[in-house]
């Protein structure tokens, strides 16, 4: 961006993540600098005119033109691609806009930058890049602009952008390669926490942020609320729970076990692999997850390659084509027929997407560990899932057990950390109830979703 053309103060503006889960679209100004932390899409953005399960959906095909005729994107100029904008009333211009942040790879965080313009500098973490970079071969999803910059960032490790030095640190979350940010202007410091959680398998990741967070004396706090709510609706379980729980599920079973957990939730696979070989069982996974661990092969995090570990299986269902990505793994793979025959000593680690496979597989009987979110009340389309679900366990004589742990810090625990890092102003975000921070007893700002806050 050109310094001369405009000059900003010191300031946050909340485009995506007021009163929502998700959809993190965070604004940092600053002289002649503007930087966004995530840009992501809601869990409930579409909700008042689309029904994806129903197949009314935006159509993608025109860009942003759907999205700006119902006011689901912020209108800014110098921030989207030409083709984004073909078909809107908005005139394309070059960049106004210097970098985005991604804090990790979780659809609510990233999604819509791809209609970001490819020459806005991305930065993020490597393990970051590696799990989109997989979503894009695997699917028809556009993670990251074509022909955008990325620059990977490393933990502790300070950028600078024009007039902001940013310092990116890993957290613990339900993904791997998360981060928050601390935010130094200069003038003013902030503090995003993007996701974390401290009941992981890496609460020393939480730990090391929120002493960095400590340390800065920030201005302002933004911060995600998920689980901040007058009724807790998720069980506080934690990772080390679930894995044990997991153990005696398959110690105890008299059959085969079926694992199902989030894509991207490495450290349940990690839990679900560990439990499977201390078993002597095989773990069979899909295509999408070898894929997944195969990208990040090398990566500091430190998944097994599923082409030599002799541990993995990967499962391949019967269809009339394949993907080019699908048949490059067709010789390592196995099909309903080995599973059927050794059922008993295997673990079964695919999504509900599979679970039509069962009436080729026949399970004689087992045990299902559902390892996602419970169904929620206020959500009619969980709850429907779980009751199938539960007819599909119900039909093959198997055990269902639900064993998750959430991806975010609870309500008592984030209410600790904003305690800690004791900023002048709290900002929620990523929460639908953000009032509910006033108990927190410290400054809070609600912000409006679009208005520039100056602290």
């Amino acid at each position: 961006m050109d310094a001369a053309k405009d000059v900003f103060m010191d300031s946050l503006t909340i485009y995506g993540g007021v009163k929502e889960i998700g959809g993190n679209k965070i604004l940092v100004s600053s002289r002649d600098t503007r930087v966004f932390f995530d840009f992501g899409q809601s869990f409930s953005y579409l909700d008042q005119y689309f029904v994806p399960e129903a197949y009314l959906s935006p159509r993608e095909r025109f860009g942003l033109k759907d999205y700006f005729g119902l006011d689901l994107m912020p209108r800014l100029e110098g921030l989207y691609s030409q083709e984004a904008l073909q078909y809107t009333d908005m005139q394309y211009k070059e960049p106004e806009y210097d970098a985005v942040f991604l804090s990790h790879p979780h659809m609510d965080h990233f999604s819509h930058m791809r209609y970001l313009d490819p020459k806005i500098p991305i930065h993020m973490g490597e393990t970051t890049e590696r799990i989109l970079r997989s979503t894009e071969a695997t699917t028809t999803a556009v993670c990251i602009p074509e022909g955008a910059q990325v620059f990977p960032y490393q933990s502790g490790k300070k950028i600078k952008v024009g007039s902001i030095e940013v310092t990116p640190i890993n957290v613990d979350h339900s993904v791997p390669g998360a981060f928050g940010f601390l935010i130094d202007t200069g003038e003013k410091r902030f503090v995003y926490t993007g996701d974390l959680r401290q009941h992981g398998k890496r609460p020393e990741a939480t730990e090391q942020f929120l002493k960095g967070a400590e340390g800065l004396e920030a201005d302002a706090l933004v911060i995600e609320g998920t689980r901040v709510a007058s009724k807790e609706s998720r069980k506080n379980h934690t990772e080390p729970f679930v894995e044990e729980e997991s153990r005696k599920v398959v110690r105890n079973t008299e059959g085969m076990v079926l694992c199902m957990r989030y894509p991207k939730d490495l450290d349940r696979f990690r839990t679900f692999y560990s439990i499977a070989k201390e078993a002597g069982k095989e773990i069979i996974v899909s295509p999408k997850t070898a894929h997944l661990l195969l990208s990040l092969s090398g990566d500091q995090i430190g998944m097994p390659n599923p082409l030599k570990d002799n541990n993995i299986k990967i499962f391949m269902r019967e269809k009339k084509t394949y993907f080019k990505w699908e048949k490059e793994l067709m010789e390592d793979c196995v099909g309903v027929d080995y599973i059927h025959k050794n059922q008993e000593s295997v673990m079964l680690e695919l999504d509900s997407y599979y679970m039509a496979e069962l009436v080729d597989i026949k399970p004689r009987k087992g045990d299902i560990i559902h390892s996602m979110s419970e169904p929620f009340e206020e959500d009619p389309v969980s709850a429907m899932v779980d009751e199938v679900l539960h007819n599909w366990a119900a039909r093959f004589n198997m055990n269902y057990h639900q064993l998750h742990a959430s991806g975010h810090a609870s309500h008592s625990e984030i209410f600790e950390m904003v305690g800690r890092i004791n900023s002048k102003v709290t900002v929620p975000v990523h929460t639908k109830q953000p009032a509910l921070f006033r108990k927190s007893g410290h400054k809070v700002k609600l912000v409006k979703a679009a208005k520039e806050f100056r602290v």
